[in-house]
């Protein structure tokens, strides 16, 4: 289905740190490099966006078990 909801911005910022840092790596060591740490950068950003996104849209931890609240309310 690929990227939903939330993810779609966190996507877009990796992308455009991967392009940040094609810009950064070219002026340093050569466009080559660059071209190279710009690939990695979105494969590793969006394969971490697509683990994220297997444990679920809403991501949270849910404790299970029986809560009981005193005195929440004082008489």
């Amino acid at each position: 289905m690929g990227i939903r909801g939330r993810f779609l911005t966190l996507a877009a910022a990796a992308i455009g740190l991967s392009f940040v840092g094609f810009i950064i790596f070219s002026i340093a060591m050569g466009k080559l490099a660059g071209f190279i740490a710009m690939l990695v950068m979105a494969v590793i950003g969006l394969a971490t966006i697509y683990i994220k996104q297997k444990g679920g849209l809403h991501n949270k931890k849910r404790n299970r078990g029986i809560y009981i609240y005193h005195y929440l309310f004082k008489r």
